[in-house]
């Protein structure tokens, strides 16, 4: 990826603040789950805790509290955690999350 598109890509990204959280969750595969926490969470994407190194572009279901499955892809990881972002778009995001996504900016 170019120095512009990563730019262009991190702006988009930063569009949607984030709001740290401490949360439970399922990181789905298709083949395992795994245990992990949630942290600073957005309706474009979360960051979670797992100390796994999955591929980057990895096709995944977030499940948070008692949430439907959120799918997902890996956009990078780093040091035990991993970045989510959701393939939802952020109003469906925010419905899924209910009372979580209810206190997410929305840009």
């Amino acid at each position: 990826m170019s120095k512009a598109n990563k730019e262009i890509d991190a702006e988009i990204r930063r569009r949607f603040s984030r709001q740290p959280v401490l949360l439970k969750a399922v990181l789905d595969t298709g083949h395992y789950e795994f245990e992990c926490v949630a942290y600073d969470l957005s309706l474009k994407g979360i960051r979670v805790k797992l100390d796994l190194p999955l591929e980057t572009r990895c096709e995944v279901w977030l499940m948070i509290k008692d949430c439907p499955h959120m799918p997902a892809h890996v956009v990078w990881a780093r040091d035990g955690y991993i970045g989510l972002e959701f393939t939802l778009p952020p109003s469906q995001v925010a419905e899924i999350l209910g009372s979580i996504g209810a206190n997410l900016p929305k840009i």
